[in-house]
């Protein structure tokens, strides 16, 4: 008896669950959780907390901003995640309980797995189900059948303004346990009073208390985007819960047949195998990208470089990143072959219009010099979002403002991020700077100073990127950064005429070349018959002039996978056997 009582427990599956979870946000989408930590800012003044206090869901918001803080650490998406879906699915199986007598922590997990699939933004969702689950607990909890229904009907204001659209759920699962625990009496009075004043409220509230627009009223202002429809999957969630109450009352009695080991062995199968199937397909289409975005927040520039070299890369998004690490760790003239390039799009997006482009877009920018086009990609970015903040753009509008002496708008922002438990310190280290004087003092100012156009550049970056960067060389002919983004675009292409025209201005600076460019200049003579003359005019090593005289004469006679394995990172190698990218 002692045995059958301990495999019949259902915290085995419940931990199970748990492991599952924490594997398959920590493996799958633990840097999209990074990515979106980006989108909220959690402030610890009184006035951000009256703000959000005063609004329809605000309270959860709050809530769901604080927790948040622990996305950008390596573990803080799995184990926040993770927690959070254990305690749905233990308010899910104690309602389940009380509903049917017994529970099935199988049916109380199942809900949680449409995360898995449609991974939310934000934790908002999920701290909506956790009050609806709470309340609908709570008034179970009650024995007395009128105490209850009166403490049932008094949640629903609370709910509404606490984690609005959470009333709704609790609606309907504490209408779901009335007529699944009524004898005789069936609640027919009690089910029109709590729909009426559910359903009602959202009106009488657009009525008599807040302008807000009819979906705002209905379903909060944190939920989802305002501008993007609610997604299906919500629904999904939203309905899942009633439905698979339903179906635990059917089964209920089905389950009582089989004995409790072999159903506790099945269920651990079966959610074992679904749980292992989810986290080696449920893979994130973008997931590299957003990995050296957050490699690149941090600075990690070396990390996306040899994550690139050992993995390859997956996608433009990830490309644009790898190419702004070559460029800030000094090997974009060298290691540029090693990686597919795609042209344009792969070293800045073009007119970007979604949040990871405009990010990207800023950082370019910002690398190559052209501040105020670092500046624009910001502020549009940070307005962009779905909570008018972004801090980590706002810390980019700070030192663009510091760059280009306009302390007063520096200090708009430096004032919100110091409000920030995260970025307090760095927006007083930040503060110092406010002032002409005192911004002389910094050398990173000074650095993007130095480089700062001047004449008046008209091409946007990410639609011209040729013609833009061509006015940065033109200005500042040592703006290192810029120069090579420029090199590396005419070679892509294979503009080999326009590459050559800048090379003796590169020669006036610079003692010698770096690989990629003297293996350019050597097959630039090497097209009009005078190979033997490269390395008169250019310091072109011995090695470089070497390895592609052997590449001429064997390039016909090595197979394509050996031709690849010994010339594949070097540029004649891409002449002759890459595609150009279409302009």
């Amino acid at each position: 008896m002692k045995k059958q009582l301990v495999f019949n427990r259902p915290v085995w599956i419940f931990l199970l669950f748990l492991v599952g979870s924490f594997l398959f946000v920590d493996l799958n989408f633990r840097y999209w959780f990074h990515f979106m930590e980006q989108f909220m800012l959690f402030q610890t003044t009184s006035v951000y907390w009256k703000e959000l206090a005063a609004q329809l869901g605000g309270w959860n918001e709050y809530i769901a901003e604080y927790l948040t803080q622990a996305f950008p650490f390596a573990a803080g998406p799995a184990i926040l995640v993770t927690t959070l879906s254990g305690l749905i699915a233990l308010l899910f199986y104690k309602y389940q309980q009380a509903c049917c007598g017994k529970a099935s922590m199988g049916l109380s997990i199942l809900p949680l797995f449409l995360f898995w699939l449609f991974p939310s933004e934000t934790i908002v969702p999920m701290l909506v189900l956790v009050w609806a689950l709470v309340g609908t607990v709570v008034c179970q909890s009650i024995s007395n059948r009128n105490i209850r229904m009166l403490v049932g009907v008094l949640l629903v204001p609370l709910l509404y303004y606490v984690a609005v659209p959470a009333p709704f759920l609790y609606a309907v699962l504490l209408l779901l346990h009335e007529w699944m625990r009524a004898d005789q009496r069936k609640p027919y009075l009690y089910t029109g009073v709590l729909l009426a004043w559910t359903f009602l409220l959202p009106l009488l509230v657009m009525r008599l208390w807040l302008v807000v627009p009819m979906r705002e009223v209905w379903m909060g202002k944190y939920m989802y985007h305002p501008e993007y429809p609610v997604p299906q999957s919500f629904w999904l969630i939203f309905l899942s819960f009633p439905v698979l109450t339903l179906v635990g009352r059917l089964c209920a009695k089905w389950q009582e047949r089989l004995r409790p080991a072999k159903w506790l062995a099945a269920e651990c199968i079966f959610w074992a195998g679904l749980m292992a199937a989810l986290i080696a397909l449920r893979k994130d289409p973008m997931q590299q990208a957003y990995q050296y975005d957050y490699y690149a927040r941090n600075g990690a520039w070396d990390k996306i470089v040899a994550h690139a070299e050992k993995e390859g890369v997956h996608d433009f998004d990830a490309l644009v990143y790898v190419n702004l690490a070559l460029s800030y760790t000094g090997r974009q003239t060298t290691d540029l072959m090693k990686f597919p390039q795609v042209g344009e799009t792969g070293f800045i997006p073009y007119d970007p219009r979604t949040r990871l482009g405009l990010i990207q877009a800023s950082e370019v920018a910002w690398q190559v010099g052209q501040v105020n086009a670092a500046q624009r990609f910001a502020f549009v970015g940070v307005l962009s979002s779905q909570r008018c903040v972004q801090p980590r753009l706002m810390k980019r509008l700070v030192e663009t403002y510091l760059v280009n002496g306009e302390y007063r708008a520096a200090e708009k922002y430096i004032r919100i991020l110091e409000q920030t438990p995260r970025y307090k310190a760095w927006a007083a280290e930040q503060r110092q700077y406010l002032g002409e004087k005192e911004s002389q003092s910094a050398g990173w100012i000074q650095a993007k100073r130095a480089f700062l156009p001047v004449t008046d550049n008209p091409f946007d970056l990410t639609k011209t990127l040729p013609s833009a960067l061509a006015f940065l060389i033109d200005d500042h002919p040592d703006n290192q950064a810029a120069f090579d983004y420029g090199m590396c675009y005419l070679l892509v292409y294979k503009n080999l005429p326009a590459f050559m025209h800048y090379m003796p201005l590169y020669k006036e600076r610079h003692q010698s070349f770096p690989k990629l460019y003297q293996e350019a200049i050597c097959l630039y003579y090497a097209s009009k018959g005078k190979m033997a003359d490269a390395a008169n005019d250019y310091p072109i090593d011995s090695e470089v002039t070497n390895r592609m005289q052997q590449f001429l004469k064997t390039a016909r006679s090595l197979s394509a996978a050996n031709l690849k394995q010994l010339y594949g990172d070097t540029y004649y190698y891409y002449t002759e056997f890459m595609p150009t990218p279409k302009q």
